[in-house]
């Protein structure tokens, strides 16, 4: 089998725009979140540098991981811990106890059901150092596969006949085909 270096860009380029609209649609219209982890509160079932994949759920049980926004001072912070209790406070409103899986107590804040984004749907081990400091990773491989497909658009267009220039062998196959036929086309 010739595989040729020009079809094995053009998978590579297909694999790559799959994986962008993935992510872009996974995003924007599912509401899924990437979320890298820099601390090592979740180990060892989550470890620093991961990329999390999140997909939103409000539907929250004791021992479910949750990533929720929590404000800190004049910052707001995306954690994901595990629930360790669900009580109600003095109005009637459930609020979550949450705790690191790697940490003795639970977090010093209470996290109320608006905050919480989303549950975790994958774990990708490492991925994150990527993701991390490349913030514009998606629009970098989004250029990528633009150049590809250009390339391989422009090399579509070479290998047309009419476009491309002939080799004198090329024109001698021509001719002599063309000479088959009138010779044959004669004879009857």
């Amino acid at each position: 089998m010739n595989v040729k270096h020009r079809d094995i860009l053009s998978i590579l380029t297909y694999l790559l725009l799959f994986f962008v609209i993935l992510v872009v649609v996974l995003k924007f219209i599912f509401g899924f979140q990437y979320v890298v982890i820099l601390t090592d509160s979740m180990k060892p079932n989550i470890n620093p540098n991961d990329l999390v994949v999140t997909y939103p759920s409000h539907n929250v049980h004791i021992g479910d991981i949750i990533l929720y926004n929590i404000e800190i001072g004049n910052s707001t912070y995306r954690i994901l811990h595990r629930v360790a209790e669900i009580r109600t406070d003095e109005n009637g409103q459930i609020y979550y106890i949450t705790k690191g899986d790697n940490r003795e107590r639970p977090d010093p804040w209470v996290v109320y059901p608006d905050q919480v984004i989303g549950k975790p749907l994958i774990v990708i081990p490492k991925v994150g150092v990527i993701w991390y400091y490349t913030p514009f990773l998606v629009l970098a491989l989004l250029l990528v596969v633009i150049a590809s497909l250009a390339y391989d658009l422009a090399w579509a267009f070479l290998e047309e006949p009419s476009i491309r220039p002939k080799s004198k062998k090329a024109d001698l196959m021509v001719t002599r085909r063309k000479k088959i036929k009138i010779h044959y086309y004669r004879r009857r």
